[in-house]
């Protein structure tokens, strides 16, 4: 099992949350942190815009690394290239000068987060493996 499922797994256990509402979490932190990223870069504060970027990216990495490709065949495919595409447009905010990228970022998170609101969490597994 991968260091990042053993931590989804240790922060579901530890609040006694359900890998849905983890996962619900996750998607909300991301968007607080490009949201703070988006006002850093505003304010030319490249540390912060620097820290909130990183905290997203870590937010990312885990949502990566928690899909069962095998389980979820084309749909986690999809959600890997995503994730990947997003790390890829995050890792261009340093040179880039405007928010466009945290901007498309922030959009595609919005709209996983909106669909996540629509799934059924009653269907959801009580833990991932």
């Amino acid at each position: 099992m991968s260091k990042s499922i053993q931590t989804y797994n240790s922060v579901v256990a530890g609040q006694d949350l359900t890998p849905y509402q983890a996962v619900e979490l996750l998607l909300d932190g991301a968007l607080e942190c490009i949201s703070k990223a988006l006002i850093a870069q505003q304010d030319n504060n490249v540390a912060q815009r620097g820290e909130a970027v990183d905290t997203t990216l870590t937010i990312l990495g885990l949502l990566q690394d928690s899909l069962d490709k095998s389980l979820g065949g084309e749909l986690a495919e999809n959600l890997d290239a995503l994730y990947d595409y997003m790390t890829r447009r995050l890792a261009s905010v340093a040179v880039d000068n405007t928010p466009h990228s945290l901007e498309e970022v922030q959009g595609i998170i919005l709209q996983l987060r909106e669909g996540w609101s629509e799934i059924d969490p009653a269907n959801e597994p009580k833990e991932l493996n």
